[in-house]
């Protein structure tokens, strides 16, 4: 070895399969955790897609009802109240942090068209990880029932 150089180890082999065993479930219940966040988290982006394409398809109905029409406002708790719209033009739109600002029918409809398109693109993202995820957790899966196996085998089970 020379001098200056940092002494290279070889990674510790395990000495038995229950060694190989141990990490190999940690980081199956590490991923099992992560992948069941990730569940969540594009069940989530799913459901605000689901209620964007709601509010767009309302805002598209008053607009090609030219601003009139009747129409039910929920107030909550399964609710309702009827009501007659008359000349709609514009919508008070959210736009994060608490903050609202009054839109036009059309860039109302504009703006959520962009917050849906964004949401898919963190869905199929997500969605992506999770396949990735669920993969190596099929590995993981395979080589731990491989040492379970062989364990079984040698009566160590």
């Amino acid at each position: 070895m020379s001098k200056g150089m940092p002494s290279q180890k070889s990674p510790k082999l395990p000495a038995s399969p229950k060694e190989a065993l141990d990490p190999l479930i940690a980081e199956f219940s590490n991923l099992r955790g992560y992948s069941d966040v990730m569940r969540q988290q594009i069940e989530f982006t799913s459901g605000i897609i689901a209620e964007l394409s709601l509010s767009k398809a309302a805002l598209q109905e008053i607009k090609s009802r030219e601003g009139k029409g009747e129409t039910l406002i929920h107030i909550g708790g399964g609710n309702y109240i009827k009501t007659q719209l008359q000349d709609v033009k514009t919508v008070v739109v959210g736009v994060g942090a608490g903050v609202s600002i009054e839109k036009s029918l059309d860039e109302a409809i504009s703006e959520i068209d962009g917050r849906m398109k964004l949401a898919q693109e963190q869905m199929t993202s997500m969605q992506s990880q999770y396949l990735q995820v669920a993969t190596r957790m099929e590995q993981l899966q395979t080589k731990i029932d491989q040492i379970y196996s062989q364990l079984e085998a040698a009566g160590q089970a």
